[in-house]
């Protein structure tokens, strides 16, 4: 077969899969708005009229295909739509999410195509991506009525500038102050609001952690997207409590560890100003700053220090083996920005003693306060032994991960893992301290809605399962590099053996 006609056979099976893709897109079409307005659109549920949107989207597809190749590629997400054209059920929300979940994809795809792995150009685009998958269904999953529980509590509250129970989240009821005066919904739904965008944005942040260890736009953007479609992480994002917020510092607080210890001028150079001593230095302070803040709406952040205390060591000593200065504990002075950086954001506490006696009338007490801050009516459920006086709570925090990933994203992420203790092993040993120690929390905690503590240790799987896909496209292009090698090393053995024999004959 001449060049020629392969190049003629490839653009006709190219025509073909993209003239289906929009066909298939154009058939869901046609059962979305049958399904939404019946009966009066019960005429799109005929063959006829939905074969009339199938070809005309085809035409269209075609059309887009002829002026912009990528197209070809762009189109195979719309094929997702099979899933439910198939199914006789009627699922209107199901139908929704997929016909968008294939636009989405189709989108992202056909920007990879064109920017390929430009990390420069992907820290603006992968957050709009992000968002544009989480944001919008967390706005149609939302209540914009009272909850129950602490929901209700914290939409009552925060508005009013009260006390919360403990241990106080003098953060979150500030944060949820500015969003009540926010002239849209009901107070309610505002304060629900604010912990959707908590949670995109902590999904966002994810994005550009995974971003920058790993140089992989595509596997970053499923890592942040998988943890914004967690089941427990959608169900906080989606009523007023502490969690999401919670997530987006301890993401932040994540990537900024990450920096600290990946030498990124090994791999990629960045800019002369970006890793030198005095911006190491800051980055250091704003790590501090950010797990006193993280402190300030959640006191499980202390189990942030011991992985930042790593990374902080592990950079010291990878600079003293190196022979660089980036950082340095001498002199003294130089630690006290840090302790000042980690100190200040602890004097929102202030916040209760302020508005206790506005609320209640009487001044709070120091014995109540400290009470209070520390949690004290909860620490009988936290028994530190538990994780060896009890096995059933190994598996209970097991099977609460199962459930929120399931076996085949776990095996991704652990895959991640070790591809990653391989690759970059300090941001690794980092990643796994952190996650580690929240999960260690909830083995020792006694309480029914120990899902939620788990939270912080679904960012770091987030990390890990970008990391795992990561990994597989890195060994699929190693061996589709040796694959062509190889044969490109057979075709020169066979050109060789054949022309020694024309030349003995």
């Amino acid at each position: 077969m001449s060049s020629s006609t392969r190049g003629l056979a490839a653009r006709a099976v190219a025509g073909a899969v993209a003239a289906t893709a929009w066909f298939v897109a154009g058939l869901a079409v046609s059962r979305l708005l049958y399904e939404w307005r019946f009966p009066q659109w019960a005429a799109l549920g005929r063959p006829g009229a939905a074969l009339v949107l199938g070809v005309l989207a085809a035409a269209v597809g075609l059309a887009v295909w002829r002026w912009r190749g990528a197209v070809v590629v762009a189109a195979l997400p719309l094929l997702l739509n099979l899933l439910w054209l198939v199914d006789p059920a009627v699922d209107l929300a199901r139908g929704r999410f997929l016909f968008a979940a294939g636009w989405w994809a189709a989108a992202v795809v056909a920007a990879w195509w064109r920017v390929g792995d430009d990390a420069r150009r992907w820290r603006r685009l992968g957050p709009l991506f992000v968002a544009a998958a989480l944001l919008p269904v967390y706005l149609l999953t939302m209540s914009s009525a009272v909850g129950r529980a602490d929901t209700f509590e914290f939409q009552v509250v925060a508005p009013q500038l009260g006390i919360a129970h403990p241990t106080g989240y003098p953060l979150y009821l500030l944060l949820g102050k500015l969003f009540s005066l926010l002239p849209l919904g009901t107070v309610a739904w505002r304060l629900n609001f604010a912990s959707a965008v908590y949670a995109t944005l902590a999904a966002v942040v994810v994005f550009r952690l995974a971003l920058d260890l790993l140089r992989r736009p595509l596997a970053a953007l499923v890592g942040a997207v998988a943890l914004g479609f967690v089941p427990v992480y959608w169900s906080q994002a989606v009523v007023a409590e502490v969690y999401t917020l919670h997530a987006l510092l301890v993401a932040v607080a994540l990537w900024l560890m990450v920096r600290l210890v990946v030498d990124d001028a090994t791999r990629h150079p960045p800019p002369a100003t970006r890793h030198s001593p005095s911006q190491r230095r800051k980055q250091v302070v704003a790590l501090a700053f950010v797990i006193g803040l993280g402190l300030t709406n959640h006191v499980t952040s202390i189990f942030l220090l011991p992985p930042a205390l790593l990374a902080v060591a592990l950079r010291l000593l990878h600079d003293r083996r190196s022979g660089r200065r980036d950082l340095t504990v001498r002199p003294l002075m130089r630690m006290v920005p840090v302790a000042i950086a980690f100190a200040a954001p602890l004097l929102l506490y202030a916040y209760l003693p302020l508005r206790w006696r506005a609320v209640n009338g009487e001044a709070m007490g120091a014995a109540r306060f400290v009470e209070w801050v520390a949690g004290g009516r909860f620490q009988g459920a936290l028994q530190l032994m538990a994780w060896l006086r009890d096995p059933t709570r190994w598996a209970i925090v097991g099977r609460l991960l199962l459930d929120a990933w399931g076996w085949l994203l776990l095996a991704v992420a652990l895959v991640g893992l070790v591809w990653l203790l391989w690759r970059e092993w300090r941001a690794g040993v980092v990643l796994a301290l952190a996650g580690g120690g929240f999960a260690f929390y909830a083995l020792n905690y006694y309480v029914p809605d120990l899902a939620v503590f788990l939270i912080p240790t679904h960012v770091v799987v987030a990390v890990l399962v970008a990391a795992g896909v990561a990994g597989v496209l890195d060994g699929g292009e190693k061996s589709s590099r040796k694959g062509a090698k190889g044969r490109r090393t057979q075709r020169r053995e066979f050109l060789g053996v054949l022309r020694s024999h024309c030349a003995f004959a």
